[in-house]
Formats: C-alpha cells, sequence, structure tokens
C-alpha cells in the first residue's frame, strides 16, 4: 500500500506547492471568477478536457461499455470542441464587452431577465452537483483499489471525501486562477498519461488473446429498427454532444481565456487529444468485457486491468491518473456552483449591488457549503454510476434550447427561455422516475431526449407568440453586431448590461 499511496501523496503534495507559489490576490470578483480573462490555449485546452472527461469516465463510463458493448460508446468529446470552436467568438466577445463571468450572465445578458438568470443558474447546479458527488465517490474508489481490500469502501469514500475538503481551502481561496494553473498539472498527468496506459492496455490485451471476434454479436450490434428501443444509441450520443457546452463550470474556464484566439486554439489542442482517448477507452471496454475477471466487476476494471497488466506500477499509474482527473473536476465544480450562487442568485435578487467582498465572501461560503453537503451524499451508496452521471446529463441538456437559440439567433425573449427550460426539467423529472434508461414507447429515447423535443416546442412557440418591441429589437442588433465586429481590445465595445440586481 505505500507505493501507490505515497504517488497519490506525492501528486497531492505537488498541486498544493504549484498552487502556493503561484498564489496572486484577487484585484475583484472578477480576478477570482475568471482570473482576469488571462491564459492561453492549451492550459484552456485542460481545463476544457477536464469538464469533459472527469474521473467518473475511468469508471461509469467504461464500466457501461464492458457492461453493454457498443451501444454505450459516447463520442461527444470528440465532437464539442468543433462546437466550442463555433461558439468562441460571439461568447467570448459579449464576456468581455460586458464583464460576463458565468453562463446564467449571459442568458440574461441576451433575455434581459432577471428570472431566466436565476432559473438557469438553479438548473446548472442541479446539472452539476450529482458530478460533484460522483467525483467523491470515484476517489473512493480509487483509495479502495488501491488498498488492495485491505480497507472498507465506506471508510475509503470518506478518506477521498477527507482530502478533496482539505483541497478545496485552495480552491476557496485561490478562486479559478488556482483552479486552471492546477488543471494544467493536473490534466497532462490525467489525459496525456491516460491515454498512454488507455493504449498501453489495449495492446496488453491484445496480445494475451483479447478480440473483438470473441464479444457476443449483441455487444457489437447498436439497437436497430427491428428492437423495442432503436434510437437508444442516438439518444445517449445526442444529449451530451447538445449539452457538451451547457455545463456552468465550462463557461467559466471559457472566460479564462485571453481571447477568442486562445479559445479557439484550445479547441485545436483538444480535438486530437480527444480523439486517441475516448477512441481508445472505447476500445479498451470492447476488449475488455472479452475476459470474465473484468466483465464481472465492470465499474472497477480500470483498476483490475492496470493490476492484472503491470502489477502494483500499473496499479498505481491508474489510480493516479482518476485522482487527477476527479480532482480536478471537483475543484471547478465548487467553484463554479459557488460564482453562480453569489453571482446569480443572491446579487440579483438583492436590491442594491454587491461589492466585489460580499460577492466573493458569498461565493466561497456557498463553495464550503456544496462541498460539506456533497461530501454527505457521497458517503451514501450509489447503484449505478452511469445512470447517475446520465441523469445530470438529462438534466443539463435542458439548458441547450435557451442557449444556443439566445447566442446563435435573435428568436424568443425572456418568456420563451424561461418556459422551455421548466417544461424541460418537469418533463425529465417525471419520465426519469417511470423510465431510468430508455423509454420504450418512445423507441428508446431517453427522459431528457423527449423531455429537449417539449422544451423546443416550448420555446418556439413562445418565441411565435411573443413579439419583440423595437426597443428590443435595435438592442440585439446592436448587440449581435458587437460579437461580428469583435477586436482584441475590450473598449471598442459599448457595455449593454445594466448591473446584477437590475436583471
Amino acid at each position: 500500500m505505500l507505493i501507490p499511496f505515497g504517488a497519490i501523496a506525492l501528486i497531492f503534495i505537488a498541486v498544493v506547492i504549484i498552487l502556493q507559489i503561484s498564489y496572486k490576490r484577487d484585484r475583484d470578483f472578477a480576478d477570482f471568477t475568471v482570473a482576469g480573462r488571462s491564459f492561453g490555449g492549451f492550459a484552456q485546452a485542460m481545463a476544457f478536457f477536464n469538464t469533459y472527461q472527469p474521473g467518473t469516465v475511468f469508471l461509469g463510463a467504461l464500466g457501461f461499455i464492458i457492461s453493454h458493448g457498443a451501444v454505450g460508446i459516447v463520442l461527444s468529446t470528440v465532437v464539442a470542441p468543433v462546437v466550442m470552436f463555433f461558439m468562441a467568438q460571439r461568447v467570448w466577445t459579449w464576456g468581455a464587452a460586458n464583464d460576463l463571468k458565468t453562463q446564467p450572465e449571459l442568458m440574461a445578458l441576451r433575455f434581459q431577465s432577471r428570472t431566466v438568470r436565476v432559473a438557469a443558474s438553479l438548473l446548472g447546479i442541479a446539472g452539476l452537483f450529482p458530478w460533484m458527488v460522483l467525483g467523491m465517490q470515484s476517489l473512493g474508489a480509487v483509495f479502495y483499489a488501491l488498498s488492495f481490500g485491505h480497507l472498507s469502501f465506506t471508510i475509503c469514500v470518506v478518506l477521498g471525501v477527507i482530502v478533496m475538503t482539505i483541497r478545496q481551502f485552495w480552491t476557496i481561496r485561490m478562486g479559478m486562477r488556482g483552479i486552471i494553473i492546477s488543471d494544467l498539472f493536473q490534466g497532462i498527468i490525467a489525459y496525456f498519461g491516460g491515454s498512454l496506459l488507455i493504449l498501453w492496455l489495449i495492446v496488453w490485451l491484445l496480445r494475451n488473446g483479447a478480440s473483438l471476434a470473441a464479444l457476443p454479436a449483441a455487444k457489437l450490434t447498436l439497437p436497430g429498427p427491428h428492437t423495442p428501443v432503436p434510437l437508444l444509441f442516438f439518444s445517449l450520443n445526442l444529449l451530451p454532444i447538445l449539452s457538451s457546452l451547457c455545463w456552468p463550470d465550462l463557461f467559466v474556464r471559457l472566460y479564462t481565456g485571453s481571447g477568442v484566439d486562445s479559445v479557439k486554439r484550445s479547441s485545436a489542442y483538444c480535438a486530437p487529444l480527444a480523439l486517441v482517448f475516448v477512441c481508445g477507452m472505447c476500445l479498451l471496454g470492447l476488449l475488455a468485457a472479452t475476459r470474465p475477471e473484468f466483465a464481472a466487476m465492470p465499474e472497477t476494471a480500470w483498476f483490475a486491468l492496470g493490476h492484472k497488466a503491470g502489477g502494483v506500477w500499473l496499479l498505481t499509474a491508474a489510480g493516479v491518473i482518476v485522482f487527477a482527473a476527479s480532482m480536478g473536476n471537483i475543484d471547478a465544480t465548487v467553484q463554479s456552483c459557488g460564482a453562480q450562487v453569489a453571482n446569480d442568485i443572491i446579487a440579483p435578487l438583492r436590491a442594491r449591488p454587491m461589492s466585489d467582498h460580499a460577492l466573493t465572501l458569498s461565493s466561497q461560503v456557498a463553495m464550503l457549503a456544496i462541498t460539506v453537503v456533497a461530501a454527505v451524499l457521497a458517503c451514501l451508496p450509489i447503484p449505478s454510476l452511469f445512470n447517475v452521471a446520465l441523469l445530470a446529463f438529462q438534466i443539463m441538456v435542458q439548458l441547450s434550447v435557451p442557449l444556443y437559440f439566445g447566442i446563435f439567433t435573435r428568436s424568443g425573449g425572456g418568456r420563451a427561455a424561461l418556459i422551455s427550460m421548466i417544461v424541460g426539467v418537469l418533463t425529465v423529472a417525471v419520465l426519469q422516475f417511470f423510465w431510468p434508461l430508455a423509454i420504450p414507447w418512445a423507441f428508446g429515447l431517453t427522459s431528457g431526449a423527449l423531455a429537449l423535443l417539449a422544451n423546443f416546442a416550448a420555446y418556439v412557440g413562445f418565441a411565435l407568440i411573443e413579439k419583440q418591441t423595437p426597443a428590443e429589437e435595435h438592442r440585439l442588433d446592436a448587440l449581435f453586431a458587437g460579437a461580428s465586429a469583435h477586436s482584441a481590445s475590450h473598449d471598442r465595445f459599448a457595455r449593454v448590461m445594466p448591473p446584477a440586481n437590475q436583471i
């Protein structure tokens, strides 16, 4: 146990030293939330990747592929950088021109609605929170695997919670600057190191007789038109693709970029790494499914593969990779949730504007409270990591309709955005209770996909009914024209967003 736990301790100490050396006192709340919009493309790429691929993918996503075969292959991470590339100019430009710090603030700017801002914040936090709990449970799985069964799983989850609670001291103290800096270090370990280990394990499996030919035909076959759920694979891939840029922690990270070119470069860095990482993970899962010892315990197969292929040293590498990926994702989730509570829930509901100190303090208190609640829930037994992750996608994707319509078109106003989100979330809540995965009478669509159709219909319906005033049309013309005439200088943009408590 000294080797794997010693490696975890060294990684943790290295992160703390990096954060201590790079500590810089925040000048204001914008510094705390978006780090002064000062980071380059590669640092952003590692931060974005940590949003797309948290530590849970090594356990829940890989386990789902081992259990269910090709239907579990989700390629959203390969497509997401492309979407981010096309969104970069308008999103970053609006953010820089209007000092935006969060996704709900962007939606408030577009729809001129305080209610939309608060609702989008609550929806975003609801979608993010399950990932935080899963992240802490992933750390518990890491410590359990590295203890070789000498510690109970409950003790290991508690140990993981303690480690992440200690880590939050620097997250709360340093805000987004500390997260981006640590993401750079952790991302290299998790995704470059993770890709190398995935390729090594694939080669090891192939050398030891694993073959796709040994898989049952059912695991290599996608649900067809003659099955009860022909649209399940389509639904499982559609939701992550549409929600890939709905995550609030991603938007906060996007705003840390030093410019549009920085964000676009990060997309270019993400794409090839995502192709290797995601496709490698899918192939590894299919090959591992041919071995009974891995198929019997799919959600811990990542660790079992490492131990079987290389003893304690590869097991240690597998554990360190999940640890690095989980730590970065939890940090960003906590920070973005805390920022939204202060900036998009408390501030808009107050009669007077809040000072930078009050906003930062409110965010830090919220971050502490969210960490404690997630830590308590993480200690409870959760039967299926993949189903919890899927629920988070079903909720988060309901932001996509007003978000994408708002960014790419001028149609629809505040009522359309608000009603569409409410209809989508309520539909998910009802359908998910009865059909956690696929809905047979909807040809295998998940609850989130069906809710998205209702969401879309509500938005389009209200957009047609709700006619925009000439003043609103003029405001949107100026807003969209400003993004099209982007310049590196922020001074060229007129600020068109009133203070938070007026929206």
